[in-house]
């Protein structure tokens, strides 16, 4: 419980109707779970508006409002009314303040980027672990508390989720909580007010810009995490990419630049095979279980970031040989006829070529004389501008590509494989089929000894949306039919 006063000092108000002489038992922004003593924080979500059930969150009991717009007849109403101008901000802020500002009694390592994300969080949670720390996970594939998993809706949760997860962990005692932070999450002011001792950045390639519109809006939202760091936190950046400078632009954070030239930490010798990979920073050898030059980047920039936390050196490399990264990236099943299969949550562009790119650079250093299969979809009511370009990226890389679903939600599958195809080039080997089930099958039927499968955009998933409806379905559980 906290007093409304003491909340209040948190919030940029522009008004304020009612008394401030109020107990506050809980914080929420769906009105339906609000009881008595709630403060109801009216935000404007994706499917709704929160404005429009403030009536319902005083009959449920909230005692106070925060809301960017009063409602006409607030004067019949008892409860406290505060008005800002952006009430994104100030659910995180009182979150934030509510559970007695949780991150600063917990280190907190954030990772931003199109791509890399979650198996840059799990290289990380290795090497802590192998040092000796209690880590937490929060992102794409589920909220970890060491080893107890709690199914994630959202890559970022909302900041009043985020703030109570973060609680949860001090309480555990978690010395390390590494979590996805999405563009999403950075323009929705989810994040404000989380005190990051180090932040990542993997990449920028096209993707969400059904949401952000132009690559400028999406790399501005990236920047805002590197923009809010304090002078006492570490910056680091994945310096082989376009934007990486541009994240550092604004920061008072200490500057460090992984890449294979001009810095920090330069990555060399890099040697890809089937089984194993290794590399070199700044001449120390590293040895992984992680397949392609892109996996080399990830772990490069959790090496950086563990040596500038002042890790021991030969646990940092015992764990990169030992981490398995993330479930559903670049995860290899070996197939019963001698192929490979390799399952990818690839569903960009960039992430294709990458998956893809790895896949062929594999081939050819085995000297196995395989071919490439590469199997994906689109998603329907998402980004329809890259269909045709993830469809030229295949028909490039890979010797036969096959078109699927992958989660068309209310668009008609077919149509949206009408829009992939168009990106084929001309004389390229594909099929397609909108059972994504049968075009797996079809790939294990035409692969033989020293081929790989590429299996991309589902990875960790275990589900397809189909109309409004999620139906059990799992890339890793299929190809494991024929193992």
């Amino acid at each position: 419980m906290k007093d409304l006063a003491d909340l209040f000092n948190y919030i940029q108000f522009s008004d304020l109707i009612g008394s401030l002489r109020k107990d506050i038992t809980s914080i929420e922004y769906d009105s339906r779970k609000c009881t008595q003593g709630s403060l109801f924080v009216a935000i404007k979500g994706e499917a709704t508006d929160g404005h429009l059930y403030i009536k319902q969150a005083i009959g449920k009991g909230a005692v106070a409002i925060i809301c960017e717009l009063l409602p006409d007849d607030y004067l019949n109403y008892k409860t406290t009314f505060i008005l800002t101008k952006n009430t994104r901000l100030a659910l995180a802020k009182v979150s934030n303040a509510f559970y007695d500002f949780p991150t600063e009694n917990l280190k907190v390592i954030g990772v931003t980027g199109t791509n890399g994300k979650t198996t840059v969080t799990f290289i990380m949670k290795s090497i802590l672990e192998e040092c000796g720390f209690k880590v937490g996970i929060i992102g794409t594939t589920g909220i970890f508390f060491g080893e107890e998993k709690i199914e994630a809706t959202h890559t970022t949760p909302e900041s009043l989720e985020l703030f109570q997860l973060f609680q949860k962990f001090n309480e555990a005692k978690f010395d390390y909580v590494i979590m996805e932070v999405s563009s999403h999450a950075l323009n929705m002011q989810r994040v404000a007010g989380v005190h990051f001792d180090v932040a990542m950045f993997t990449n920028l390639t096209h993707d969400h810009l059904d949401y952000h519109k132009t690559m400028e809006e999406y790399s501005k939202a990236k920047q805002i995490l590197f923009k809010n760091l304090k002078a006492n936190s570490i910056a680091i950046v994945n310096s082989n990419d376009n934007y990486a400078d541009f994240m550092l632009e604004s920061t008072r954070a200490k500057k460090v630049k992984v890449g294979n030239n001009k810095a920090d930490y330069i990555i060399s010798n890099a040697n890809l095979g089937l089984y194993e990979t290794s590399f070199e920073i700044n001449n120390i050898q590293y040895k992984s279980k992680l397949l392609g030059n892109f996996n080399i980047e990830n772990a490069a920039l959790c090496i950086a970031s563990a040596i500038e936390l002042n890790l021991s050196l030969n646990k940092i490399q015992k764990a990169i040989a030992n981490t398995n990264g993330a479930l559903g990236r670049m995860h290899r099943v070996n197939l019963m006829n001698g192929a490979v299969g390799i399952i990818d949550y690839a569903h960009t562009p960039d992430a294709l070529e990458k998956a893809l790119t790895a896949s062929r650079e594999i081939l050819n250093s085995s000297n196995s004389g395989g071919q490439l299969i590469s199997i994906f979809g689109c998603g329907g009511d998402r980004d329809k501008t890259k269909r045709p370009i993830m469809a030229e990226i295949s028909s490039t890389l890979a010797d036969i590509t096959i078109l699927t679903s992958d989660n068309p939600r209310t668009e008609d599958p077919e149509t949206i494989l009408d829009d992939v195809e168009f990106g084929i080039l001309e004389d390229k080997v594909y099929f397609r089929t909108s059972d994504r089930k049968i075009a797996i099958s079809q790939a294990y039927e035409m692969s033989d000894k020293g081929d790989i499968i590429l299996l991309a955009g589902k990875g960790h998933e275990d589900y397809q949306v189909i109309g409004k409806e999620k139906i059990h379905f799992s890339d890793i559980e299929e190809l494991a039919r024929f193992e």
